[in-house]
């Protein structure tokens, strides 16, 4: 695997940020929240995204409809992209590394289990790029396009309750989110200007006026394996594996 380096600025701007945590209960569980709960996160930029897809069809607005699909196609790419690279990149997370100056947050008997699931689930997942803040940023980024004030205000949620909290608890560098939401816009970019993609948009609302009820099933299904950031995806193969082992 590659080594990735990390430069004094990057490791000082998680230093700084983490310096907070663990001084107050009230920040420290808001945090957890953004962190570990995807319903409080990455499940409303879906919703705001299923919003346009219902818009379209209410209003015969085909090109709504299309704004959804180039960001779920925009998603595919963003996703492919890092998991390529976090699997071929070696970058331990901030408080793996630098564990004995990161700060633990005040926890509750409640609020013990977000902590764990924060990050204790996959400590050694590589940090670098963070496939969280790409996919919110990827979604953030297709809102924009629909609407400039609703993609602002995404843009200030992804930063409110996907990067400050990571920073915060000391789980990414700045440079693992950068490149996170680099991936994303290029991503984003490069969907929206390839014909192919146009194409597929047309063949798939074909499928959806043919097949509306399928659609709309696969559709809810879609979204709600997108808001829970694919866990389903990545853990059925370990767990087919485990049905499989004697």
């Amino acid at each position: 695997m590659i080594a990735i380096p990390h430069y004094s600025w990057d490791v000082a701007t998680v230093l700084f940020f983490n310096k907070f945590c663990g001084k107050s209960q009230f920040w420290d569980t808001l945090a957890l929240l953004f962190l570990s709960v995807d319903a409080l996160r990455t499940a409303i930029l879906v919703a705001l995204t299923a919003g346009i897809w219902q818009y379209g069809k209410s209003k015969s607005d085909k090109n709504a409809q299309k704004r959804v699909l180039c960001i779920l196609f925009s998603i595919i790419l963003t996703l492919g992209i890092i998991e390529i690279l976090n699997a071929l990149i070696d970058s331990p997370r901030p408080i793996v590394t630098m564990g004995h100056l990161i700060y633990n947050p005040i926890t509750t008997l409640d609020t013990q289990a977000l902590w764990k699931e924060g990050w204790v689930r996959n400590p050694k997942h590589g940090s670098f790029p963070s496939d969280t803040v790409a996919l919110l940023t990827t979604i953030a980024a297709g809102l924009f396009v629909w609407n400039r004030f609703l993609g602002i205000t995404a843009f200030l949620f992804v930063l409110i309750a996907g990067i400050l909290p990571r920073l915060y608890f000391g789980l990414h560098y700045v440079s693992d989110m950068a490149l996170g939401m680099a991936i994303a816009v290029c991503s984003s970019i490069i969907i929206e200007k390839i014909n192919l993609f146009k194409s597929l948009s047309e063949k798939i609302l074909e499928l959806e006026r043919r097949f509306p009820y399928l659609f709309g099933v696969i559709s809810f299904y879609t979204a709600y394996v997108i808001a829970e950031k694919f866990v389903l995806l990545r853990k059925l193969p370990l767990w087919i594996r485990a049905m499989l082992e004697h």
